[in-house]
């Protein structure tokens, strides 16, 4: 391989490799010092891989009702970090705290959900994880609000 081409694979690979890593991201897409709640009804609920994501329609102080889309974490971490999504039901009325979107309107980043029952769910996230494996317990990770 020449060293033109070794330069311009090496090149592509920091660029591409950059774009998956910010896509990925969620410090990069979202906004966690901008945090807020948003009450609304679940309309729609997917737990999956590589995203999970919630429809939340939320009326507006002028009455108009938007949906907003809110990003999670895979079905596998929730899993793995205990995390009782299936609490949440279509039709629901339910609060969401998210972090906004840094560029999107009306998408956020899930933080906790107030259930209708008023309890809290939450994620304890992957830091959490990591510190249950590395001590050697299972992971514990109480249903209150961060």
């Amino acid at each position: 391989m020449s060293r033109t081409t070794s330069i311009a694979v090496l090149a592509a690979w920091i660029c591409f490799g950059a774009a998956a890593i910010a896509h990925h991201s969620v410090g990069i897409n979202f906004d966690n010092t901008k945090a807020f709640n948003l009450t609304g009804v679940l309309k729609e609920i997917d737990i999956r891989n590589p995203h999970s994501q919630i429809t939340l329609s939320v009326k507006g102080t002028d009455g108009v009702v938007k949906d907003w889309f809110i990003e999670w974490s895979d079905k596998n971490a929730l899993i793995r970090r205990k995390v009782g999504y299936e609490r949440m039901k279509i039709g629901d009325t339910l609060t969401i705290r998210v972090s906004p979107s840094r560029r999107l309107e009306s998408v956020g980043y899930f933080q906790s959900a107030t259930l209708t029952d008023g309890s809290i769910l939450r994620d304890c996230g992957a830091g959490a994880l990591t510190d249950a494996v590395e001590k050697g317990a299972d992971l514990d990770c109480p249903q209150v609000a961060r």
